[in-house]
């Protein structure tokens, strides 16, 4: 049996739907939504709505003004306890006389955590671990990059039912219906990065910019992040191009032309020469270490053949998948398959995955995936 009410779930699930309006605003801090109630009565709210913003927790107080004091705080992540562009939540709490306060993980940050300690030490009581699931899922990109270093990642493809990529003459567009579509750019306006391989760069030329439907506006594009082994890829293509996005990463082998990575950096992108893996591809793992060191905490692949069988089968970094399945058959022997590379030599060789949900966008199968090494709320304690 829950020791929490359902009141109690129900006012953390608001600071969590809360939380979500910063889907693509907030990075590098962390999605944290936090709702102020008394006597069972949801008094206040708060959002995080980017860096430098006042943090979540501060306008849940600031709404509430002195009706705080008393009252019950609930908040998806610890509350800070360090002064960074905005002072610690915690001694916002204190000052304001919030009673209790209920998160739902503790912040894995060093810089940050701590906050519950400092509440405790004033008389405030803390609960820890309510709705901590929901919590991690939401928060997984900062959570992986604050405890490992490394950005978490995400794979998004699409295939028609016998696994196929395109027809035999390379025609992929559009293997899936719009919603799928609009999923994808969803997506893209949530993570920090996105990253192509250099043959889906040549064929399909991609602006690789976010554009969400709706109402939603974008503060900021992703980074573009392309991997050129030997530098061969025509600068007039779009992701070179300043009018749809910021600077391009160019990953690439170290023996690459050094007069190809001149002519790039003059553009304005950046060339990043990274190790070789056994097979001779650009080595996606280096790639990572390099792209969280810039604080890069999540990626989005969209990956062809060759980019797939490099993250999910011969350098595995990939932590969710998404998958998109039309319901149509290509054929042909020789057509662009989802996975390609030299594959497997033994079916022992495969790790299995595990399939966290099957759905619909539109006439399309949408399937999340989470492969064998991909990050779990086992990785890191959850609040309790």
């Amino acid at each position: 049996m829950s020791r929490w009410t359902p009141k109690q779930r129900e006012f953390m699930k608001e600071a969590i739907r809360l939380a979500r309006r910063g889907w693509g605003l907030v990075s590098p801090n962390p999605l944290v939504g936090a709702a102020l109630a008394k006597n069972n009565r949801l008094l206040a709210v708060g959002w995080h709505q980017g860096p430098g913003q006042p943090h979540a927790e501060v306008m849940a107080l600031q709404e509430a003004g002195a009706k705080a004091k008393g009252a019950e705080l609930y908040v998806n992540l610890e509350p800070c306890a360090h002064h960074g562009r905005t002072g610690p939540c915690a001694q916002a709490i204190i000052e304001a006389g919030v009673k209790k306060v209920y998160y739902a993980l503790n912040d894995p940050n060093p810089v940050a955590q701590g906050g519950a300690v400092i509440l405790e030490a004033n008389g405030v009581e803390v609960d820890r671990g309510l709705m901590a699931d929901e919590a991690w899922e939401l928060n997984q990109f900062f959570l992986k990059w604050a405890t490992t270093g490394l950005p978490f990642v995400i794979a998004k493809t699409a295939a028609s039912l016998d696994g196929k990529i395109a027809t035999r003459l390379g025609d992929s567009r559009w293997i899936t219906d719009k919603a799928a579509r609009n999923f994808g750019h969803t997506i893209r306006a949530g993570v920090d990065a996105i990253l192509i391989g250099r043959n889906t760069a040549f064929k399909d030329d991609p602006e690789l910019s976010a554009r969400p439907w709706g109402k939603r506006k974008m503060h900021r594009q992703p980074l573009r992040v392309v991997l050129d082994p030997h530098l061969k890829l025509p600068l007039t293509l779009k992701i070179f191009n300043p009018d749809f996005g910021g600077p391009t990463v160019v990953g690439c082998l170290p023996e690459a032309d050094p007069r190809a990575q001149e002519n790039i950096l003059a553009m304005g992108h950046e060339v990043w020469p990274l190790e070789k893996t056994p097979s001779g591809l650009v080595s996606l793992k280096d790639l990572l270490v390099k792209l969280g060191q810039a604080k890069i905490q999540s990626v989005l692949i969209e990956p062809g053949s060759t980019l797939a069988f490099s993250a999910l089968v011969e350098e595995p970094v990939v932590d969710l998948v998404h998958l998109f399945l039309a319901p149509i058959f290509l054929g042909g022997a020789n057509t662009p398959a989802m996975v390609g590379g030299s594959g497997l030599e033994s079916l022992a060789q495969a790790e299995r995955a595990e399939i966290l949900k099957i759905g619909r966008k539109g006439p399309d199968i949408h399937l999340i995936i989470r492969p064998a090494e991909g990050f779990r709320p086992t990785d890191l304690p959850l609040g309790s």
